[in-house]
């Protein structure tokens, strides 16, 4: 040792920068895709554990919801506003709002052949009381959850076309 003290505690306002992004190509017209990922309610279909509730709006820009994932009581709330939504170019910007996560969700779908797509799903959130060396892990966790809701989603269009 080197005589010093060093502090281990891990303070209470810690918050972690947790960023992941999901890229797949979907073999769905990319308008079927975007449909579906703009389909807020329709979320609780194909993430695991997730229920969702529109707070506010009509589905564009300015629409309020909350999507709870869990099981209660262990079950997290993430409130979030669609900040804009863009039909012809198929991105959608999302701001969580708390209480408990913050941050912003980036979705955007580009066609690559009448019948196939690719889609990005970019999340950068920021977790309180999580230690910042627990950030990695947790996203590729989240990375992974969100890679298989994805594949549900793609599940659910298919069955929708």
């Amino acid at each position: 040792m080197d005589g010093r003290i060093h502090d281990t505690r891990v303070s209470v306002n810690a918050m972690a920068r947790v960023h992941f992004t999901v890229q797949r190509q979907l073999a769905l017209p990319a308008r079927v895709v975007f449909d579906e990922l703009v389909d807020w309610r329709g979320h609780a279909e194909w993430v695991p554990m997730t229920t969702v509730v529109i707070e506010s709006g009509d589905g564009g820009a300015g629409t309020t919801f909350i999507a709870t994932t869990g099981l209660r009581p262990l079950s997290l709330p993430d409130r979030m506003r669609v900040e804009s939504l863009d039909v012809e170019k198929m991105t959608v910007h999302i701001s969580k709002i708390g209480p408990v996560l913050t941050g912003d969700v980036h979705l955007a779908v580009h066609p690559v052949t009448d019948s196939t797509c690719d889609i990005t799903w970019v999340e950068d959130v920021r977790v309180p009381y999580l230690p910042g060396f627990l950030a990695p892990p947790v996203a590729f966790a989240a990375r992974k959850a969100f890679e298989i809701s994805i594949k549900a989603m793609a599940k659910r269009a298919r069955q929708r076309v």
